[in-house]
């Protein structure tokens, strides 16, 4: 039994990337710095393919990149973890190529050594952290450090910035609407914060028995899919958990969504909602126990739902913690395990 002093609340425990005025502090120094940025895209934008690396949810914030440049572009944008791209060696890093570094800390292992050998082809390289002064900026041709702890909307305001800048100097128009989309983000976001909190109890209290929890995203938020399912329930709260497509439902998952199963559904604002409410349909006529994440119903662009949604999902992850009794910032291998 965990004694009455013992269990965390509101009260005694908030990670620091949920503190009172980290979200806006971190969304504000990044859209200070919107000129630059784009400034870095139009320089990056003589290259001919991109790729990105970094690894957790540094490679989950990549996915919206390469789906934004898939769909309305015809820009070649490829998306690695750090290990992966190591292994990989992608033959089109070259001089023709820029690569893009993510890591919050900038001092991720195999992220580094990514860098090197990008460095060794010859290809631009950018690095992105929290602090320039870290390895992955200080050794990239050009860098950037969002100096906020909200370490998700700092690297993915980031990157649509950059990126941004680069389709747009390579006349696509997608590459506008990604820094319009920034600018209004960085007001709506803050408002979201409080009704995200309320609605993110319930869904504590609805999964605080759970030891497995399904993550079902698809289209721009896949990758949020993913980060929430490996990085925050399974890294930080001890939770089970598996990302799934919705696009794959019907090939595996399918069989498991039955009575007392736990789900939550990530809906986004693109060209599969009748695919989305079909999945979500049959999981709560089966018994599923489900809890949606839709933006807070509120009217947004699908271009924006990575932002939303993840909004809502941080104050899950927090809610869960104080549930579970798990504090998110410590762990007992993550830190302490070499790979």
């Amino acid at each position: 039994m965990v004694s009455q002093e013992d269990q965390l609340s509101e009260a005694t425990y908030r990670p620091e990337w949920l503190e009172e005025g980290v979200a806006e502090s971190t969304l504000d120094s990044v859209w200070e710095c919107q000129e630059e940025l784009q400034r870095i895209g139009r320089m990056l934008s003589q290259a001919k393919r991109f790729y990105l690396v970094g690894s957790g949810g540094s490679y989950a914030v990549q996915h919206p990149i390469r789906y934004l440049a898939e769909r309305f572009t015809l820009t070649p944008v490829y998306q690695y973890s750090g290990w992966e791209f190591l292994e990989r060696m992608p033959q089109g890093v070259a001089r023709d190529s820029a690569c893009i570094f993510l890591s919050h800390s900038g001092e991720t292992k195999e992220v580094v050594s990514a860098l090197d050998w990008a460095r060794e082809k010859k290809a631009t390289t950018l690095g992105l952290s929290r602090s320039e002064n870290s390895t992955v900026c200080r050794d990239s041709e050009y860098r950037f450090g969002y100096a906020g702890k909200a370490v998700t909307l700092g690297k993915l305001s980031s990157l649509y910035l950059i990126f941004g800048g680069i389709f747009d100097a390579k006349g696509f128009k997608i590459g506008e609407k990604m820094v319009q989309a920034v600018e209004k983000l960085t007001n709506l976001l803050p408002r979201m914060i409080q009704p995200s909190r309320e609605r993110a109890k319930a869904a504590g209290q609805l999964f605080k028995d759970a030891e497995n929890i399904f993550v079902v995203g698809g289209g721009i938020n896949y990758g949020l899919a993913y980060q929430f399912a490996l990085c925050t329930l399974m890294e930080m709260c001890w939770i089970n958990s598996t990302p799934i497509n919705f696009s794959e439902f019907r090939h595996g998952p399918i069989e498991m969504f039955t009575p007392n199963s736990n789900a939550i559904f990530l809906k986004g604002r693109g060209d599969e909602e009748d695919l989305e409410d079909a999945v979500i349909g049959f999981s709560k006529g089966n018994g599923a126990r489900c809890f949606i994440c839709d933006s807070l119903g509120w009217e947004v662009e699908n271009i924006w739902t990575p932002f939303t949604l993840f909004m809502e999902l941080e104050w899950i992850g927090y809610y869960l913690s104080l549930e579970k009794n798990k504090n998110m910032e410590k762990w007992r291998y993550y830190d302490k395990v070499d790979f």
